[in-house]
């Protein structure tokens, strides 16, 4: 699976291609990249919350095509940095939880009728979602490579475009599917995690020491004497 992801990813980056290159040579730099990104995503959510899911898939998904460019870009200027992989993760965090902000109000107040099913799944993906990044992240903290997962962020990115395209109804099943594989995969990344850290070792221990026994007494060794008594 995970082949499979880095072969469509490569293919993407084809795709996308002319459009880094043309924003190397007009000097944009990937940060401002990053920035648009996650604006773009902020509008996306606000567009949801007014109640226009179909405006608002298509603003998400222009939103989360800046997640290739910027990375892209920087490659291609030669300016790789781990500071700009951090404002990247972050980025993506704050602009997937700025969609389901606007998603959430969209179900309180757009939507007229009960769904509390909804809004819970909102919270669980968002739940999901995060910790998912979490544990990667404290993987890499300790160590360690995580880049297993049933359900990564292209693929959410996917299944929200198209809930948010097909309507309310199936954007609350989406949303089911996505709470539920978001946390597994949380669980999945644990589990593929912690069988790679060694575990507690036992701490040394000395050697118990025999208690004498009055009845056979052990004779000094050649060479020991008493201790002197100081005063």
């Amino acid at each position: 699976m995970e082949n499979d992801r880095n072969t469509l990813k490569q293919k993407a980056r084809g795709y996308v291609r002319p459009v880094v290159e043309k924003l190397d040579q007009l000097g944009v730099s990937p940060l401002a990249v990053s920035l648009a990104g996650i604006a773009v995503c902020v509008l996306a959510g606000w567009i949801v919350a007014k109640g226009y899911l179909l405006g608002g898939a298509l603003v998400f998904l222009i939103g989360s095509a800046f997640d290739m460019l910027d990375g892209d870009l920087a490659r291609l200027q030669g300016t790789v940095s781990k500071r700009g992989a951090f404002f990247d993760s972050c980025f993506d965090r704050l602009g997937e939880s700025a969609l389901f902000a606007g998603m959430t109000w969209y179900y309180i107040v757009q939507q007229p009728g009960n769904w509390q099913l909804a809004t819970l799944m909102i919270v669980l993906t968002v739940a999901g979602s995060l910790t998912t990044s979490y544990v990667r992240a404290r993987a890499e903290g300790v160590g360690e490579t995580c880049y297993v997962g049933l359900l990564q962020r292209p693929e959410r990115v996917i299944l929200l475009t198209a809930g948010m395209i097909l309507g309310h109804y199936v954007l609350t099943l989406v949303l089911v599917v996505l709470a539920a594989l978001t946390n597994a995969t949380t669980i999945q990344r644990i589990v593929h995690v912690a069988g790679k850290l060694p575990g507690a070792e036992p701490a040394g221990r000395s050697e118990p020491v025999a208690e004498p026994d009055p009845d056979h007494p052990v004779e000094p060794e050649a060479g020991d004497t008493e201790p002197e008594e100081r005063s």
